[in-house]
């Protein structure tokens, strides 16, 4: 279409051009032999049709050429997310929205948070921008940026990681950093079976941990998940810390996949270099995950499962660093550690996980152990699920056991899957034995105490 135009162009270029002379010769009172004068040079510097369809031509090859110097005309579209193409330049964005309706209600006055009391309110825990792609020679790269509510517990203590547990009723804070950077990395990807990653990376850890906040079957992780994630560096929710990351998967279809990890044992709140109170010690961690049938990933929910079809997948982890508070004078608190198991099932509508932790700190002085069941069930042909966890922690802290157990129940309406969806949850919380010190690792988990407490939440999730 745009040749056809071009020609027709040209061809008015010339014809104008030809009727020039003849105007020109009009203008001269009596010129009856300049006029055709006039014709005669016309005719014989007029363009052959020839000529102009090979102008034409011409032109059209050098805008060719010239697109092909910035990497090809290039596309766009949306596939699970908005994306450009350009050569060999991949950009893909997602955005992740949740608003959401929370109350937390103490059964006992003392356990209440002072002065508020019983706590609810509207929020947006996440607000998240994800950046990602290819560029050339098999490079790719991820970044997360978190706007929303979503933060760490506390502030960053001097000399380690954020302290999140010892903190009575009420006395829990959260870091709401706007725009904070939950992860960022570039990776050389050298086949399959080997890939390199560097920046702010994910960590081993329980298949929970790993599962995107789009694809939870409740508003967010258990409470022993969240446990878990406070004994290691990082986030709560999702453990980042600085370094870098081997990975890749094996197997005729891929499904042996491994991960290992060399990081700061810091978190991602600080720049050592930069940060004096560090130490140079390092956390390694890893993952080994099999999937048996299928190909799960790390989706807790049926929405990817096929009626009369298995699937099933095993994973093993463990991390562990040795906890040097400080070099000068040299101050350490011993070797720390977790690992655990994990397992995942799915047939048509039904879904199934469970993890097993445990974790030592201080060469063995402190222990504990986490479990956490879930079980979901997507009825057929409707956008409705159900799923119910129970979940609790066990721990021995110089003598004395603490510890904390949640009951949790909840509701999905899938408006267009994942990408829009509305979650109702409740879950009943109660501390053991000397209190539930563990609730501060989560927002809406405060310590019950000895007591028991009920969190109601509702969200509606938009992820493009």
């Amino acid at each position: 279409m745009f040749a056809k135009v071009l020609h027709a162009a040209v061809g008015v270029t010339v014809a104008a051009l030809a009727y020039a002379p003849n105007a020109a010769a009009d203008a001269v009172p009596g010129g009856e032999a300049p006029r055709a004068l006039a014709e005669r040079m016309a005719a014989e510097s007029a363009p052959s049709e020839r000529a102009i369809h090979a102008a034409v031509d011409e032109y059209l090859a050098a805008s060719r050429a010239d697109a092909s110097l910035v990497g090809g005309a290039g596309a766009a579209g949306y596939d699970g997310g908005f994306w450009i193409r350009g050569g060999s330049f991949l950009l893909k964005t997602n955005l992740t929205i949740q608003t959401r309706f929370e109350a937390f209600d103490w059964d006992e006055r003392a356990n209440e948070a002072a002065p508020g009391g019983d706590l609810s309110g509207f929020s947006l825990p996440r607000v998240t921008l994800k950046l990602s792609g290819d560029a050339t020679c098999d490079i790719h790269y991820y970044a997360e940026l978190e706007f929303g509510h979503a933060g760490l517990v506390m502030a960053p203590v001097v000399g380690g990681p954020p302290m999140m547990m010892g903190y009575a009723p009420g006395m829990v804070e959260f870091m709401e950093d706007p725009g904070i950077c939950r992860e960022a990395w570039i990776e050389y990807e050298a086949a399959p079976q080997l890939a390199f990653r560097m920046g702010l990376i994910k960590t081993a850890a329980p298949r929970q941990l790993l599962t995107p906040p789009e694809y939870q079957q409740f508003v967010d992780i258990s409470l022993a998940s969240a446990s878990v994630g406070s004994m290691m560096p990082g986030y709560t929710d999702r453990n980042r810390d600085y370094g870098f990351m081997l990975h890749g998967a094996f197997g005729c279809d891929g499904q042996l996949s491994y991960l290992a990890t060399v990081t700061n044992a810091d978190g991602p709140v600080r720049r050592n270099v930069l940060n004096g109170t560090t130490n140079d010690n390092l956390a390694f961690s890893a993952r080994l995950n099999w999937d048996i049938a299928g190909h799960m990933g790390y989706e807790e929910c049926a929405l990817n499962q096929r009626e009369g079809e298995l699937t099933a997948a095993v994973g093993i982890w463990g991390h562990a660093l040795s906890d040097v508070t400080s070099d000068n004078p040299h101050v350490s608190n011993g070797s720390s550690w977790n690992a655990g198991v994990d397992a995942a099932l799915g047939y048509g509508g039904f879904s199934f996980c469970g993890a097993y932790t445990y974790s030592e700190w201080m060469d063995g002085v402190d222990t504990s152990s986490c479990w956490c069941v879930q079980a979901g069930y997507l009825f057929p042909g409707t956008a409705w699920e159900v799923a119910a966890r129970y979940s609790f922690i066990t721990m021995d802290m110089m003598s004395m056991t603490e510890g904390g157990q949640e009951f949790g129940f909840a509701v999905n309406y899938f408006i267009d899957g994942h990408s829009d969806k509305v979650t109702a949850d409740v879950a009943f919380i109660s501390g053991d034995d000397d209190g539930n010190i563990f609730g501060d690792v989560y927002a809406g988990y405060e310590p019950t105490g000895t007591g028991d407490g009920v969190l109601l939440r509702l969200q509606w999730q938009l992820a493009l």
